[in-house]
């Protein structure tokens, strides 16, 4: 026992004497960390102060000068220090080295506290807040921590200095900032983190007033150069994060006073808009939209909200239908989850979810004030009356629905909310511009495609109680149309999509400018007095109905601009009344309609400036009434000189349903129109295409769908396509024509030609601008190209990005002999269908231009061996030489950038790729195989021992075929088994 107190006491004694120097031997580099991380803050306040006596030189005092001494001494002794460190290798002679640290830390401590006092100022050196908290509404962080993360690791990012975060009001950018800002109150990030919430009324000076409050560097009746002055004074120097919250407009950074920002002082600005235009302005390098919570989060906000009343077995079901009319907007869940906080009547749950499902929300306590009051904010600041206009119109498509642009934007210019254009050409830019100034703006998204746009649930509500006049009822479940006194002072009649079997005799709606009863498929009869007091009617659209006819009060719509009459099944006939809709500019038959002509009237619409007009054959007997020949009237065409898009379209089963001399003189007719941009026509024979090019050299210059031949109804080429040229059957004597429009063609259809052997006849040089190309039902087609023509100079389908292939019975390559560099190069697509002669798919030449491809479907190809055809020597090359495998790969052997593969009815299949098993498919996601019975290995997708397609998601297959598999290594098989989905 006395022993073990002797060593006790010594051990004390020991460390009273070494204890500041053990602490060093035990944790040098810590200590050092320490010394090192001291002196930066010491030597970053000398030189603002150095720069402070630069530019001021009268504000130095003796004071001032002594501690700048002082610390130049101590800067010497602190690299004195570091270099010895480095040079150290004894431990022994370390605990002098540690008393250096410690009394150097010592002083710099006492420097630091030290204030070097200016003449007429001080300079401070009292420490800021690195972060002053915000409060956060909301407890749940799980719905914002994958948004956190994004910002964090951008802020972590020295390339990036700038960075947006933009979304619609209430959509939770403040909330994200607020809790981003919590987060860096314990992070060594930044010296000082900046909040300044602008909101729509900022200014300039607002913004300096609020930096330099949390600077603490604000003197009153500062002048705005003398404040910019000082912020930029105190801010030099630290690494600072600036947030700016709610910003409407650009904002002058250096106006304000703050430094610019560069990877070498790390200094970043975060801000928030509701308007990605604003991003642009402040010339912010990365731009965040905020979505809308998922289902998930949006649920667990709820919850959050409501309390846990929510899950009882009663409300659960009605309150997740509440949370799904909220579609993701956290501010419109918290406000209604509040609402409902711990009420357990049933009653009460049902009946807000009932206000939810009328046309307008407002009547929700605190709906009004705390969401549409926000959005409110966001529609007054649209910059016209036309976006607002355009906004509003909007929310007479049904909730959910996904809106056309081009639909939207054409009903808009009808209405005169795009004006100050020449051309419907120059409406639709105008109107496509202010759409996406909708989207930037937040009161808009983006919709399936970049041609249509949705509107938030929410935000609908808000348009449908801001808009004036508007009638608004649409859905299946309404039945009947709207009373007698709900027409008298609507301006705006929307009843799309409804379950509607009648319509009121005679409306008194004289105020009424817009009636949508598309989509209304039990409607058949509009009663004869149904338009006589609408004389102010703008737009009719009757689309998809099963109306037989129009009637007489027609002729009463005399300021009528658009008549929409497409997809009308059932439609015999256009009156004559339509004559006496002299204001008419759009007239759109198309989708198709039972119209067999169009009437002689239809030369009275002297103002049309599109029309459509689309017939189809099918079905019908040799007897049928209305199986005649196509009809329209000579001379109707030539009245239409305003006429800027015209769309003839037919089709038809039979050519001998066709009057070509009457199609000759409308081709005659045609070559009249001055103003025309878009024609979509047909041609029955090469020589009527001949002649339109001959009269009409400056078709190249617009957008047009040509259909030549016979049997077109093989082709129905969509609207929305630039350039198409559609062939079916043979060309006749001449090719001239037809190589002359393809070679101005993005689209080509080419079906039924009993004599092409190779695509390549057409020409190289003539298919340079396609990127759409369908081959099908030509009987004697062998290959795209087999080298044969003196083609060098030209490389094949360079730009083409989609190749389908149907029914070549006599297809053997899709190309044969090399291939000039670009060839196929931007193929993204390839369709193979119904190919009985082609056993391999790609040959070595071929595959090495395939970079860009991404999907690949071989369908019902009875006679596919094998997919890529590697030469015996060359795999054998491959096999004995490395370097020859990187070689080859550097030259694109390997498809980098295919996604999927769809391999269906391969009866002969017998491999992707025999004897070379060194590919790689770095992008490939879903492999479907079915029908491929002798397809006994997936050897492509490893090299032996490794798995070598990283993306892997999906095999799908049969489970028959997935037993019945040979595997090299029975762990390539375990490692692949969790990718495997049975087909059956």
């Amino acid at each position: 026992m006395d022993t073990f107190k002797s060593v006790l006491e010594t051990g004390k004694l020991v460390y009273d004497i070494f204890g500041n120097q053990i602490g060093y031997i035990t944790n040098p580099e810590k200590k050092m960390e320490q010394l090192d991380k001291n002196a930066q803050h010491l030597f970053a306040r000398r030189d603002d102060l150095e720069k402070i006596a630069k530019e001021l030189p009268n504000v130095a005092t003796s004071e001032s000068k002594l501690w700048l001494e002082d610390v130049k001494k101590l800067e010497v002794e602190v690299q004195s220090i570091k270099d010895e460190h480095m040079r150290c290798s004894n431990v022994f002679s370390r605990p002098e080295l540690g008393k250096r640290v410690g009394d150097v830390i010592e002083e710099i401590t006492d420097l630091n506290n030290k204030r070097p006092k200016l003449k007429g100022n001080e300079f401070s050196n009292a420490p800021l807040e690195k972060v002053e908290p915000q409060i956060v509404g909301m407890n749940s962080l799980t719905d914002s921590e994958p948004r956190l993360q994004k910002i964090l690791g951008l802020i972590a990012d020295v390339k990036v200095g700038k960075i947006g975060i933009w979304g619609m009001g209430g959509i939770g950018k403040t909330r994200t900032l607020k809790l981003l800002n919590n987060r860096l109150e314990e992070s060594h990030m930044f010296d000082i983190v900046i909040w300044v919430t602008v909101s729509g009324e900022g200014s300039r000076r607002k913004v300096q007033n609020d930096i330099a409050e949390r600077l603490k560097c604000n003197e009153k009746d500062m002048s705005d150069d003398r404040l910019r002055a000082n912020i930029s004074k105190n801010l030099s120097g630290k690494k600072f994060l600036l947030i700016l919250d709610d910003i409407w407009e650009k904002i002058d950074l250096c106006d304000v006073g703050i430094p610019i920002l560069n990877q070498d002082n790390g200094c970043k600005v975060l801000l928030t808009t509701r308007d990605l235009g604003v991003c642009r302005q402040m010339e912010t390098d990365v731009e965040i939209q905020m979505e809308k919570l998922s289902e998930v989060e949006a649920w667990s906000l709820f919850n959050e909200k409501a309390g846990d009343v929510a899950m009882s077995p009663s409300i659960e079901p009605i309150a997740r239908d509440i949370v799904k009319k909220c579609s993701g907007l956290p501010l419109a869940i918290i406000v209604i989850g509040s609402s409902l906080r711990k009420i357990n009547y049933v009653g009460v749950w049902r009946n807000m979810l009932r206000k939810l499902q009328l046309p307008s929300t407002s009547q929700i306590k605190s709906m009004e004030k705390e969401v549409f009051s926000c959005l409110k904010i966001s529609y007054d600041r649209l910059p016209n009356d036309f976006e607002r206009n355009l906004f509003l119109y909007c929310s007479l498509y049904p909730e959910d629905s996904e809106i056309w642009i081009t639909e939207l934007v054409e009903y808009c210019w009808l209405e005169g909310y795009i004006q100050g254009v020449d051309s419907i050409e120059e409406a639709r830019d105008d109107g496509h511009h202010m759409v996406m100034n909708l989207i930037d703006a937040s009161l808009l998204e983006r919709g399936y495609n970049e041609k249509r746009v949705k509107m938030h649930d929410i935000i609908r509500d808000f348009a449908l109680k801001e808009a004036s006049g508007f009638l608004v009822k649409t859905g299946k479940h309404v039945k009947h149309p709207p009373e007698e006194n709900e027409w008298l002072q609507a301006q705006k009649i929307s009843l799309m999509g409804c379950s509607l079997v009648r319509l009121l005799e005679r409306p008194n709606c004289s105020t009424l400018s817009t009636l949508l009863l598309q989509n209304n498929d039990q409607l058949t009869v509009i009663p004869n007095s149904f338009f006589e007091c609408m004389h102010s009617l703008c737009i009719l659209d009757l689309s998809r109905t099963k109306i037989k006819s129009l009637p007489s009060s027609l002729c009463n719509l005399v300021n009528l601009r658009g008549l929409y009459l497409k997809g009308c099944r059932n439609l015999e006939e256009l009156p004559s009344q339509v004559g006496a809709l002299t204001q008419l500019e759009v007239l759109h038959l198309g989708g198709p309609t039972r119209i067999k002509y169009l009437p002689a009237e239809v030369g009275e619409l002297t103002r049309l400036k599109r029309l459509i007009a689309e017939f189809q054959y099918k079905n019908c007997s040799q007897n049928d009434e209305w199986n005649m020949k196509l009809r329209v009237p000579t001379g109707i065409i030539p009245k239409l000189q305003w006429l800027e898009e015209l769309s003839l379209y037919v089709e038809v089963e039979d050519k001998e349903q066709w009057d070509d001399e009457s199609m000759e003189v409308v081709v005659e007719e045609l070559c009249r129109l001055e103003h025309l941009t878009y024609l979509d026509a047909y041609f029955p024979k090469v020589e009527c295409l001949e002649h339109f090019l001959r009269h009409r050299k400056s078709v190249w210059s617009r957008r047009f769908q040509f259909r030549v031949g016979t049997e077109i109804s093989l082709f129905v080429p969509a609207t929305t396509q630039e350039r198409c040229l559609a062939c079916s059957g043979g060309f006749g004597t001449s090719h001239a024509a037809i190589m002359e429009t393809l070679a101005h063609c993005s689209h080509f259809h080419l079906g039924d030609h009993r004599t092409i052997r190779k695509l390549s006849e057409l020409g190289l040089a003539n298919m340079n601008e396609l990127k759409e190309c369908r081959i099908m039902c030509c009987d004697k087609m062998e290959t795209l190209y087999d080298g044969d023509e003196q083609q060098e100079t030209c490389a094949l389908l360079p730009n083409l990005k989609k190749l389908v292939i149907n029914s070549l019975p006599e297809l053997r390559s899709l190309c044969d002999g090399p291939l000039l560099p670009g060839s196929l190069s931007k193929l993204t697509e390839l369709s193979l269908t119904e190919c009985k002669n082609l056993k391999k798919v790609f040959q070595l030449g071929i595959i090495r231009q395939l970079c860009n491809l991404e999907f690949l479907r071989v369908w019902v190809c009875s006679t596919v061996e094998e997919i890529i055809e590697i030469e015996e020597e060359m795999s054998m090359s491959v096999a004995s030489h490395t370097h020859n495998v990187i070689s080859y790969n550097n030259d694109r052997l390997i498809l980098p950038n295919i996604k999927v593969i769809v391999l269906y009815s391969l009866p002969e299949l017998v491999s992707i790729c025999r004897g070379f098993s060194n590919f790689e498919w770095p992008s490939l996601e879903t492999i479907f195989i079915v029908g491929c019975p002798k397809l006994k290995s997936l050897s492509f997708l490893s090299n032996g021992t490794n798995i070598v397609a990283p993306a892997l998601k999906k095999i799908i297959g049969q489970s028959s075929w997935w037993e019945a598999l040979e595997w090299e290594d029975n762990d390539i098989k375990q490692r692949l088994r969790p990718f495997y989905r049975d087909n059956e």
